[in-house]
């Protein structure tokens, strides 16, 4: 039979489990939270930034894209002004092609005053408003009506 130790059935102290004590800051938190909407906010900066840059690249005063429908998925219908002449293109990610020019002064206005009295999307949300705050007012570029009613003066010239 075997024998037992008394040593062996009896703990000993220094295997007896230690008590762990829950370590929790508050001040870590709201260190981590701070960390972390300064990460976000440089995010955004930088995002602002380089879609500023892409914009300005795409800024040209010979073409412009007047309006834009989305027919299925990636598959695009453009009405753009390209050196004066509206033009219709149909697009996707990877290939654009050219649909058909308008060249009737009468038809062209129809669909130009079609796109300045439509009623704008509504995109909502603390999204947009935010945005909104973010963007800073443009200081070169005249608003969209003013362009449409010198578009319309071109059309019926």
């Amino acid at each position: 039979m075997p024998s037992f130790n008394e040593d062996q059935l009896l703990p000993s102290s220094s295997a007896a489990p230690a008590v762990t004590q829950s370590v929790f800051s508050w001040w870590g938190l709201l260190g981590t939270l701070l960390v972390f909407l300064i990460i976000l906010l440089v995010s955004l900066w930088i995002i602002r930034r380089l879609n500023q840059a892409t914009l300005r690249n795409m800024d040209t005063p010979w073409a412009r894209v007047l309006d834009r429908q989305v027919l299925a998925g990636q598959q695009n219908l453009y009405l753009v002004e390209i050196a004066g002449q509206l033009q219709v293109l149909g697009g996707t990610d990877h290939h654009l092609v050219k649909i058909s020019e308008i060249n009737d002064p009468a038809v062209a206005a129809e669909i130009l005053e079609e796109i300045a009295t439509r009623p704008t999307e509504r995109v909502g949300g603390w999204v947009k408003r935010i945005q909104e705050l973010w963007r800073r007012p443009s200081r070169q570029k005249e608003p969209f009506s003013r362009e449409l009613e010198r578009l319309l003066e071109e059309v019926e010239k």
